[in-house]
């Protein structure tokens, strides 16, 4: 029934159940699980790292190598995919999850959002050989850009950045 729903396209899926852990292994079990992990990463003026993939606005991410700690993997994406180094780790902030189709598989992903700061001056520079073809800051004032040409799980992740400048 999810392989048919998620060729259809469906979007979401609503479950209703009784025994969420039950129903939680239920689920997964259709799906090869990939752990990543990112981060929303800001500079001295505020602004966010964000980089061009695929034809979309992202925020920088990848899969968690083999015997990696999550915080390690979220730290080297973002030095690989932006060529800056020297980031400062505030705090783990958010969890993502989405599912999509790779060659014929069924994937979920989980990836964990860190909060980093960048102090430097380095220009980021796109990891080109990934497919991405800008990595730039952007301020608050270019949201509304990015949101309009992203996926829904960056924009829970800036959403819940914005929350937290709201002290909500």
């Amino acid at each position: 029934m999810i392989e048919e729903a998620m060729q259809r396209g469906a979007k979401s899926i609503l479950v209703l159940c009784h025994d969420v852990q039950q129903s939680w292994s239920e689920f997964a079990s259709h799906f090869q699980f990939v752990q990543a992990a990112g981060g929303l990463v800001t500079n001295r003026e505020n602004k966010i790292l964000f980089i061009y993939r695929l034809e979309k606005w992202d925020l920088p991410k990848g899969k968690v190598e083999d015997g990696e700690k999550v915080l390690e993997g979220a730290v080297r994406e973002v030095e690989e995919e932006c060529s800056l180094d020297q980031l400062k780790v505030d705090s783990e902030f958010y969890e993502t999850w989405h599912t999509y189709m790779q060659d014929g598989v069924s994937v979920i992903k989980s990836t964990r959002w860190f909060l980093m700061r960048y102090a430097g001056n380095a220009v980021p520079k796109p990891q080109l050989k990934e497919g991405i073809t800008k990595a730039v800051w952007l301020g608050l004032e270019d949201m509304d850009i990015v949101r309009s040409n992203t996926y829904p799980s960056v924009i829970d992740v800036v959403e819940a950045y914005l929350g937290l400048l709201a002290g909500k």
